[in-house]
């Protein structure tokens, strides 16, 4: 029976003959080992071990880790891939370096790194299956069988680009280059049990085989014509040795290419046809199948296993064999022997080839060396045939043939994990090269493969590998450094890092890149001449420049200054490029693990949290505490800063200036006072933008220098808080306080609020009316004087203009007094808090012998030198008339308006109005009035007082002029009043509107609503109503400005009633609000476009109600405290758990009860995230809706704040100062202080010091609010 082997494949199915036969006659001769001392020789300066047998214990070239080159596995394989690239180049700069002649493996990786980046390498094709061909193969060591072993691998080498692009047809496949690599390690395995694993192993090139291992590598012969490169490499731990053989392709000579083409196999198969007129001339064998037949033919000797075994052989005569190729290339090529032999049937002589045996390759050397030339033999063949079978289409019948199915059966892979399981790599690497994605771009850049280093080494690898290469190559250390420190940089390693910058050596090529990346041509520039003021401005510039620097730039700008630092020998460039701040102010936050919304004593204990649970994070920290200081302009974190870490002192402290370089650095002269210094600094501080981050430090460390020369307590004070101190500020540099005279504090926010105004405070301090001013003008020109929609009786014009006065009196001392703070009058509270349409009576001349207590109003002087009481004064009321020195003229005119009183039953002032004192009368107040008075402020809102001051101040002026009803239009509507218009529309009659305009003093917006801001407030206050009324059926009514006030109040609602607990109850819950806002969107206009955005929006707002509804409802709890989740998933508990099954309840139907309760909390949950997810984005969008609309702006300059519940608390206001660097004060009675930004706007949840009254002024009219106004006498 034929051999199924030597069946004909393809073209000549049905024709089948014996390929092989078996001829028991044939044998080959045993060849003996040849020791051929004559290749191999020891060198003089490497050492041996001593001893007549290699017992596997000691090492054989202990000195190994003093040669060159050293290379680690991953560097070897990469040579092994680029190798034949080199050998074949014909860029000039390779021929010009030798690497065309000599390749890569034995060279230093200084002398091709530069190439490698631009070179595709190679693949390493390797057979998987082991059971057809074995590429495998291990021995017994000779000079030591009992604990060294040799290994032998055998793969190929293919260039995938040539594969991908210049196949086209089947004559191409053998223009492919199918180059061999054999690699042999031999591995003494008593050594390697006892070595000690640290990291990467390093591999030294070896010049001379030691006799111990010459006698087990007699295969090698660096003279064989067909080798075309190789390697030898030894580890310094073990002294592992590999050797790396790369041969020439296989069926290399032109003629044998040409064999396979296309023309060729069908001429030989033609010329058959005409010999063997069985053969079908339309079935012309592919050139897979000549492929496959000739593997056959090489596979044949490589099965025999033993010499029990008979030898295949091959008739010449062989029809398979002649159409496949040409017969006698067997024997003129392959080593096959030619056997004439006679036929025993028909007495005819024949030939037959005979393959070598190899049946003893362990045993011989010289039949190992054959065999391993037949493996590649079957290698090259086995890709080349899948190659060409590649090119068949899917549904070609040749799909089908026994050559392709054979070639496609052989398993193959494209794979670097069988190298270093050859070499014994530890399992966690295989699994890392077993990965698609471990070879990184890195891996071929130049200075990685200047220290042999892939791009998944530790720390401690490449440093073990920089300091072996410096230590054995000193003269090109700098390169080696220039490598180390661009790694270090690449992957952003700490320790690389660190230990880079503890070298004291600079690489040249590094050196001068880096001068480059600073526009600096080494060519042209002294670099002695370096210093780190010039490098640190141009650092500066290139890196400020932010609209067109990438990352990569500004990456390489950090590295070059961090390497100039470390040449110029600069402690402070190093030190500002470590410590410089991050680019990103989300990057410090998360560092320190925080919110961008948590306050600075917050941040300051994160940063000691975080440095304690981490200490080697410290620099990080420092870096986020650097930037977040810079971006709150914080003077705290900058003092908490230079604590934490003092270097900064070092570089930016107060003694690296000069008194005069202080001066200068601020532009101030040695003559200017600490508070201009401080006002220019502040400006510099808070108004100038951020060129250069450490520009903080210099003004700090100036202003430092300046306070420590001058002996400043003011500045030193503000350097220490980052505010000013009043009580060292002259006074007329600080605003004065108001004394608390019993629970008046909201009263001393009014009036410290109703100062800041500038053009009321100049009213109120230019005022002289008396009540005759109003007799004139009662009914002139038929006017009938209204405020509030009423007429105004004579008595509350008395009471007002004496209020008035009373409050003229304490402006007066406010902007007069030297003292820090001043004391209202009791008069004033008690006319402040007394509603109007109580009457007050005023004292005449004759009643002031009564029993009543008389409160009369400061004069100016007392005002400003009398007004502050001590704990040790009389608190008795003072008498204005017997205090003042007026003089005699004034008090016979008192004494005769007094007559006049008797007369007629009006109060009449005096009519000498250059007097001022005699223009205020005693009010007859008894203590227990007063105290009721004070006790009513206690329980009045803030607005009713607002109320009942401002209607005093219109009672007691003049009109500007009158409107239609008869109201008085006065400053007070001038500054505080606008203007809205109701509308009611009817659904059913458009047409059909009906309007209202209406004064407004404030807006009043609800917390209750739960706005998520200021202008979600506005929102629900202007909304449009849908109401249904008696005369129109359903109607809409709307809300919109028409005019806007010059100063815009905006109350806050925080008071409510729990009907539960039947007490009264304060929200605290925040408002976040803008110091910016506008207000366009609540105007009455015409404007095409506003109107179709509000309309827009409209529909949006109720898309975003609808929705919000729906996800309260999907959270909302019933009586059980349970949403509607939880009573799903509590019902699945109970369906499922083993009480119905105890009670024989379970049934059936429970699984798919069961089974909808599931599908519906999954329902909930995706409605909830779909709910979560559009309402923030419909929310996003709406706060988008109006911000190209900024006609009607509004700046924040006043803030009231109550602390407390909502019975009792205490009240202070935030007031902005624009005409002194936007400074916000806190106004807390007779205390006045400078605070942050961030304190005035602290949404922070939790916080029961709660705005409750916003004060906004009109853009345009910022320069009417001036708090601080002081003029001392």
């Amino acid at each position: 029976m034929p051999n199924e082997d030597n069946e004909l494949p393809n073209a000549i199915d049905g024709h089948q003959g014996q390929l092989f036969k078996n001829d028991g006659n044939s044998t080959a001769k045993n060849d003996t080992i040849i020791d051929d001392s004559s290749l191999y020789g020891t060198s003089a300066g490497q050492q041996t071990v001593p001893v007549d047998v290699d017992d596997g214990k000691h090492l054989l070239y202990p000195d190994i880790a003093t040669s060159l080159p050293l290379k680690t596995s991953d560097r070897l394989l990469d040579d092994i891939l680029c190798d034949t690239i080199f050998l074949s180049s014909m860029d000039p700069n390779v021929i010009e370096k030798g690497l065309k002649d000599s390749g890569i493996l034995k060279e230093s990786m200084l002398s091709y790194s530069s190439f490698r980046s631009s070179i595709r390498p190679n693949a390493l094709g390797s057979l998987t299956d082991q059971v057809v061909i074995q590429t495998k193969t291990e021995y017994a060591s000779i000079s030591c069988p009992q604990y060294n072993t040799i290994h032998v691998f055998q793969a190929v080498i293919l260039n995938p680009s040539l594969t991908d692009q210049h196949i086209s047809s089947f004559d191409d496949i053998v223009k492919i280059p199918i180059y061999h690599l054999k690699v042999t390690v031999k591995i003494r395995q008593e050594l390697e049990r006892m070595k000690k694993h640290v990291g990467v192993i390093q591999f030294h090139s070896l010049d001379y085989l030691h006799d111990y291992d010459r006698v087990d590598l007699l295969t090698f012969d660096s003279s064989d014509p067909n080798l075309m490169d190789y390697g030898i490499y030894v580890s310094d731990d073990t002294n592992k040795l590999i050797l790396i053989e790369i041969f020439k392709p296989e069926f290399n000579s032109p003629e044998e290419h040409e064999s396979f083409t296309t023309d060729s196999i069908e001429k030989r198969y033609n010329d058959m046809c005409l010999k063997n007129e069985s053969l079908n001339k339309n079935e012309t064998p592919s050139q897979p199948d000549c492929f496959y037949t000739l593997f056959k033919i090489f596979k044949g000797p490589l099965s025999r296993k033993s010499e029990s075994e008979p030898i295949k052989t091959i008739d010449s005569g062989n029809l398979v064999l002649n159409i496949h190729l040409n017969p006698e290339w067997l024997t003129s090529k392959y080593g096959f022997q030619a056997s004439s032999e006679i036929d025993e049937e028909t007495n005819e002589p024949f030939t037959e080839y005979v393959p070598p045996d190899m049946v003893e390759h362990v045993e011989n050397w010289k039949v190992r060396k054959t065999r391993e030339s037949f493996v590649r033999k079957c290698l090259q063949l086995i890709f080349w045939g899948q190659l060409s079978a590649s090119l068949l289409a899917s549904d070609s019948p040749l799909k089908n043939t026994k050559s392709i199915k054979g070639l496609s059966s052989l398993q193959t892979s494209f794979s670097t994990l069988p190298w270093f399981r050859l070499i014994g790599e530890s399992r966690a690497r295989i699994l890392l090269n077993s990965n698609e994605q471990a070879h990184s771009p890195q891996d071929a850049e130049p200075h990685f493969i200047n220290l042999s280093v892939s791009h998944y080494y530790t720390d401690r690898d490449i440093i073990r590998n920089y300091e072996a290469l410096s230590s054995l190559d000193p003269e090109n250390i700098g390169l080696y450094f220039d490598a180390l420190t661009y790694i270090a940089n690449r992957k952003g390693a700490y320790q690389l890092i660190a230990y880079c910058g503890k070298q004291d050596i600079i690489g040249q090529e590094a050196l001068e890149n880096a001068l480059l990346i600073f526009k600096i041509d080494p060519k042209e520039y002294n670099i002695a001449e370096l210093n780190e003021t010039s490098l640190l401005s141009i650092y500066k510039f290139e890196s400020s420049k932010k609209s067109h620097v990438s990352s990569n730039h500004l990456s390489n700008l950090k590295n070059a200054l961090r390497l100039l630092a470390k040449y110029t020998k600069s402690d402070k460039l190093k030190f500002y490029v470590d410590h410089e701040p991050y680019r990103a102010l989300s990057q410090a936050y998360d560092t320190l693990s925080i919110d961008e919304s948590v306050d600075e004593d917050i941040i300051k204990t994160a940063y000691s949290i975080k440095i304690n649970d981490s200490p080697g994070l410290k620099l990080d920290c420092d870096r986020a505490l650097y930037t977040i200081a810079i971006n709150k302009r914080s003077l705290d974190l900058f003092n908490f800063l230079t604590e934490e870490c003092p270097q900064f002192l070092n570089y930016y402290g107060p003694e690296k200036l000069d008194y005069q370089e202080a001066l200068k650095l601020l532009q101030v002269n040695e003559n200017a006072s600490d508070e201009t210094i401080l006002k220019i600094f502040k400006q510099k501080w808070f108004d100038e933008n951020v060129y250069e981050p450490d520009q903080f430090l210099i003004l700090k460390g100036a202003l430092t220098k300046i306070s420590i020369e001058r002996n400043s307590n003011l500045i030193t004070n503000f350097l220490l808080t980052g505010t000013i101190n009043p009580n060292s500020l002259p006074p007329e540099n600080w605003p004065t306080g108001i004394n608390n005279i019993g629970n008046t504090c909201y009263l001393n926010s009014l009036l410290q609020y109703y100062f800041s105004i500038a053009p009321l405070r100049r009213y109120i301090l230019e005022y002289q009316n008396t009540l005759d001013n109003f007799n004139d003008n009662f009914s002139s020109n038929g006017h009938i004087r209204r405020i509030g929609g009423r007429e105004i009786s004579k008595g509350e014009v008395e009471r007002s203009i004496q209020f008035i006065y009373q409050l003229r009196n304490l402006f007066y001392a406010m902007v007069h007094s030297r003292e820090s703070c001043v004391t209202p009058s009791k008069e004033l509270a008690y006319l402040a808090f007394a509603p109007s349409n109580v009457e007050v009576e005023f004292e005449t001349e004759s009643s002031k012998s009564g029993n009543d207590t008389a409160i009369s109003p400061s004069s100016n002087e007392e005002a400003i030198h009398g007004a502050i009481t001590t704990e040790e004064e009389d608190p008795s009321l003072i008498d204005l008339e017997m205090e003042d020195n007026t003089n005699s003229d004034a008090g016979k005119n008192v004494s005769n308006t007094e007559k006049n009183e008797s007369n007629v039953n009006e109060v009449i002032m005096s009519e000498d109005l250059t007097d001022l004192a005699s223009a205020t009368r005693v009010a007859k107040i008894s203590s227990d009035q007063l105290e009721n008075a004070l006790e009513m402020g206690r329980q009045q809102d803030v607005t009713e007082c607002i109320g009942n001051v401002l209607f005093q101040i219109e009672s007691g002026s003049k009109p500007i002029r009158y409107d239609e009803d008869n109201e008085q239009y006065d400053l007070i509507k001038q500054l505080f009043y606008g203007t809205t218009k109701q509308s009611i529309v009817p659904l059913s009659a458009t047409d059909k509107v009906r309007t209202k305009v209406e004064r407004f003093l404030s807006l009043l917006v609800n917390i209750g609503d739960h706005p998520k801001d200021i202008y979600d407030a506005f929102d629900s206050y202007f909304k449009d109503e849908y109401l249904e009324m008696e005369e129109y059926g359903n109607v809409k009514r709307t809300v919109a400005v028409t005019t806007f006030p010059t100063i815009l109040q905006v109350q806050i609602q925080r008071v409510y009633y729990d009907r539960e607990r039947f007490v009264p109850f304060k929200s605290i819950e925040p408002l976040p609000f803008k110091e910016v806002i506008y207000m366009d969107r609540y105007a009455d206009t015409e404007d095409p476009s506003l109107v179709a955005k509000k309309e827009e929006t409209e529909q949006m707002q109720r898309k975003l109600k609808l929705m919000k509804d729906r996800q309260r409802e999907l959270l909302s709890r019933d009586g059980s405290g349970l949403t509607r989740k939880d009573a799903f998933l509590e019902s699945i508990k109970l369906l499922e758990s083993s009480i119905l099954e105890n009670a024989d309840l379970k049934n059936e139907d429970n699984k798919d009860v069961i089974k909808a309760l599931k599908n519906n909390v999954v329902d909930i949950d995706n409605e909830l995230m779909s709910l979560y997810t559009d309402i923030n984005n419909l929310e996003k969008k709406i706060s988008h809706q109006f911000d190209n609309f900024k006609e009607y702006g509004y700046s924040l300059f006043s803030v009231f704040i109550h602390r407390g519940e909502a019975s009792y608390g205490h009240y202070w206001i935030y007031i902005k100062d624009r005409n002194h660097n936007g400074v916000w004060r806190k106004y807390n009675d007779e205390t006045i202080s400078e605070v942050q930004e961030e304190e005035v706007f602290n949404f922070n949840e939790g916080n029961t010091a709660t705005p409750y009254f916003l004060v906004y002024v009109k853009e345009g009219q910022e320069a009417d609010i001036e708090p601080l106004k002081r003029v001392l006498e």
